[in-house]
């Protein structure tokens, strides 16, 4: 392991999905048919491949857990477009645990996953998509009442690219350092219009 990571540090969705990975699914997520198993079946897949989850009552986020995460975000979009893949188990577990997270209403944000070699067999094959940046950026946004400066560079947004959001009407400033979303009908307005 590189290095460890605060688990309340992370948002709300993330925190319940490294519960499920960890063995204790939310109730809502509970509720759906085959959700555990389907959840056991992709941390033993991980665990061959040599990406590992710590115990549940752990303070920490492992490296492992963090990529899974990125992956499962990845699946949520990737299922929502239809898109599947023909490699074996590895994408088909993360769809469908991407799908149930989906059908549970819990949404992760879209981050690049790492790229050492002990989670490279899990990963989809990876398609450029416009928007990523913003995407993770709004996810993150949306997920909390305001976020630092810090939480964006946490998942990879430079303090230019917030600036940007901020300039285009999708982020707005609260105070220095400390941004929230615009509200979904501007969200729309900027759509509609580009």
């Amino acid at each position: 392991m590189k290095f460890t990571r605060l688990l309340a540090r992370r948002t709300a969705p993330e925190r319940q999905v490294i519960a499920a990975l960890r063995g204790r699914l939310p109730a809502r997520l509970a509720a759906l048919p085959d959700a555990g198993s389907d959840f056991i079946a992709l941390v033993d897949l991980a665990a061959q491949q040599g990406v590992h989850c710590f115990a549940l009552q752990s303070p920490f986020v492992s490296d492992g857990e963090v990529e899974l995460l990125a992956l499962l975000g990845s699946a949520q979009r990737r299922a929502l477009v239809g898109i599947r893949d023909d490699r074996k188990d590895a994408p088909e577990r993360l769809l469908r645990c991407g799908l149930l997270l989906r059908d549970a209403g819990i949404w992760l944000p879209v981050a690049q996953a790492g790229t050492d070699k002990a989670s490279s067999a899990l990963s989809m094959p990876r398609t450029e998509q416009a928007g990523l940046a913003r995407a993770r950026a709004l996810s993150l946004a949306r997920s909390r009442q305001v976020a630092s400066t810090g939480d964006f560079i946490g998942i990879g947004i430079s303090r230019q690219y917030v600036s940007r959001l901020c300039k285009e009407g999708h982020l707005l400033r609260v105070r220095h350092g400390w941004y929230r979303a615009a509200p979904i009908a501007a969200e729309m307005r900027l759509h509609h219009h580009s």
